[in-house]
C-alpha cells in the first residue's frame, strides 16, 4: 500500500475513485455532492492551492482517496473515499493517518471532518480513530430536504513531531 499526494493532472483518478465510493449514496433522497463534482472542478481546486488530494495505491491500482483543505489552525479532510469492494482492508484508516501526518508537517493541532448524521457507521469509524463530535448542524438547500451533519475533530500533538 502506498499513499501519494497527487498533482492537479491526476484529478481524473481522484474523481473516479471518489465517485465509485460515493455511488452508494446516489439513490438517497439527498444524494452526495461528490457525484456532481467534475474532473475539471477538482483539478482547478488542486491547481489553485485550495486543496490537496492523496491517492492510495495497491499494486499501482488506485483504491482510495482523500481530499484536504488547510485552514489557519486546522486541517479539514473531506471526501474520504474507498470503493465498496476495497473496504475492510485498512485503506480508510491509512488515508486518515496520512492526513494526520500532513497536519504534523504543517504544524496544525487539529484535524476535522464532517459526516452526515444519516451515516452513523462513519461516525463510529472516526470515533474508533480518536475523533470526537464537537458540533452538529443542519444543512438547508433549496433543491433538497434539510439534513443533519456531525462535525468531528481530533487534536494532533504537534510538539511530538519536533522531537522525533
Amino acid at each position: 500500500m502506498k499513499i501519494v499526494e497527487v498533482e492537479a493532472a491526476e484529478a481524473e483518478t481522484v474523481r473516479i475513485v471518489m465517485q465509485q465510493a460515493f455511488a452508494e449514496y446516489d439513490k438517497d433522497i439527498i444524494p452526495s455532492g461528490a457525484m456532481q463534482e467534475t474532473t475539471e472542478s477538482i483539478e482547478s481546486s488542486i491547481a489553485d492551492g485550495e486543496e490537496t488530494a492523496a491517492v492510495c495505491y495497491i499494486e499501482n491500482r488506485p483504491v482510495g482517496v482523500v481530499r484536504v483543505r488547510e485552514e489557519e489552525d486546522a486541517l479539514y479532510f473531506f471526501r474520504l473515499s474507498v470503493p465498496p469492494e476495497e473496504r475492510g482492508s485498512g485503506i480508510g484508516s491509512a488515508l486518515i493517518r496520512w492526513v494526520e501526518s500532513k497536519a504534523l508537517q504543517l504544524e496544525k493541532e487539529t484535524v476535522y471532518c464532517k459526516v452526515r448524521a444519516a451515516a452513523p457507521h462513519n461516525v463510529r469509524r472516526y470515533e474508533r480513530l480518536g475523533y470526537h463530535i464537537y458540533d452538529t448542524f443542519t444543512v438547508e438547500r433549496p433543491e433538497w430536504p434539510a439534513f443533519d451533519v456531525i462535525a468531528m475533530k481530533k487534536k494532533i500533538p504537534v510538539e511530538q513531531s519536533t522531537h522525533e
